[in-house]
């Protein structure tokens, strides 16, 4: 039998700080990390992390957030429905501990009991492993009324890296490799003298803030800033980067041209393996293939640290299929409450996949998907930039 409790608040976390700090395997679910999140994101009202005992003692943690956001579910790119409500939020590995199925089942029903309550209008459970225990706790034991099983599987892939440098070229073709060296060649050859590589992964706290200033000025350039996502200059960033450097986790690859940063990757080592985190390059240089480029750059610098595994993180790209040497799948299970406004939710996210779901399958017919994410990138940095333009002239 299994007992649960809620905590609420920083100064209760650390009554299982111990048993977190035992059970953390990932940079996501980092005891300090989650610490740091709570108090700079101005949405989040609280912590929410469940406790699962056993003769008084944790057995599992479930961590989460209380979340005042809006409910914005998407079609591709687009999000035109946001609804405000409480969320509150599982975060990606949030299961800490030992939980077998009696505990996964009773876990769940208890969950299912805070939404009744009024806690809260749904629970998100951020990409769950195919894998994993609680998800088919979900499916098994939660109303299809109220919760959305059908899964819509991402793939997560992960790389082995050996412990000599230059295996990135030797995984590809002989006609990619050649073709590799030309667009390095032809970037050097555009900016002579000028181009450099730096690897980062030794800072002081004050090199933190030129460093985010440096990676600003690339980052706001990119596509992902268009769709709000991405690295950005902010508080949070500053912090985590602070945080992880201090531990002597932060690694961080440079492109520099002229002085100025055109292109970086970042990540966090944590417990052995490299987690990549964010990467951009100045779009102007597109035709160099610098994504490549750094990319080469950083795994062999990796390689040389002794790092043997590289996790690419949430989401899929042909770069990432071609190099990756295990995969599996997750997906994002929400859970709505029994209430009007969770019914509400509820439909509005079940409208929005079979949108979603008919416009993905006449793209795929018409062979239009990758030209359209290509053009709606190039739309997105093309908008940063006049955006960019019209503040300067003001």
């Amino acid at each position: 039998m299994y007992k649960h409790r809620i905590i609420k608040t920083l100064q209760e976390l650390k009554t299982v700080q111990p048993y977190w700090e035992r059970w953390q395997n990932h940079a996501n679910n980092d005891f300090a990390q989650f610490n740091l999140v709570c108090q700079l994101r101005p949405e989040i009202e609280s912590p929410f992390v469940t406790v699962i005992e056993q003769n008084n003692q944790p057995h599992a943690l479930l961590c989460g957030r209380l979340e005042r956001t809006q409910f914005a579910p998407s079609i591709g790119y687009l999000s035109p429905v946001r609804v405000s409500a409480k969320i509150m939020t599982v975060i990606h590995q949030g299961l800490l501990g030992h939980l077998d199925e009696e505990a996964a089942r009773e876990s769940v029903y208890y969950l299912w009991s805070l939404l009744d309550s009024g806690v809260a209008d749904a629970i998100e459970f951020h990409y769950l492993s195919e894998h994993s225990i609680l998800l088919q706790a979900l499916q098994v034991y939660c109303s299809p009324w109220f919760c959305e099983k059908k899964p819509r599987w991402k793939i997560h892939r992960e790389m082995d890296i050996p412990a000599e440098g230059g295996f990135i070229e030797h995984k590809v073709r002989s006609k990619h490799r050649s073709q590799i060296r030309k667009k390095q060649r032809e970037l050097e050859s555009a900016f002579p003298s000028t181009v450099s590589w730096h690897w980062m992964s030794r800072f002081d706290d004050a090199d933190i803030s030129v460093l985010c200033a440096r990676l600003e000025e690339v980052a706001g350039r990119t596509y992902q800033r268009g769709l709000g996502a991405g690295f950005m200059d902010n508080e949070e960033y500053r912090q985590r980067f602070v945080l992880f450097a201090r531990h002597g986790q932060l690694r961080v690859q440079l492109l520099e041209i002229n002085g100025k940063v055109k292109a970086f990757w970042f990540g966090t080592v944590y417990q052995g393996v490299f987690h990549s985190s964010e990467t951009g390059y100045d779009p102007d240089l597109r035709k160099y293939e610098v994504g490549t480029l750094i990319f080469i750059r950083m795994v062999d610098e990796l390689a040389r640290e002794g790092i043997r595994k590289l996790d690419f993180g949430l989401g899929d790209a042909p770069y990432k299929q071609r190099f990756g040497d295990e995969f599996w799948r997750e997906t994002t299970i929400w859970l709505f409450a029994p209430t009007v406004k969770g019914l509400a939710l509820r439909s509005i996210f079940r409208l929005f996949i079979m949108l979603d779901s008919a416009a993905r399958q006449i793209l795929q017919k018409m062979e239009l998907t990758d030209r359209l994410k290509t053009i709606w990138r190039r739309r997105m940095v093309k908008g940063e930039m006049e955006t960019d333009k019209s503040e300067n002239d003001t």
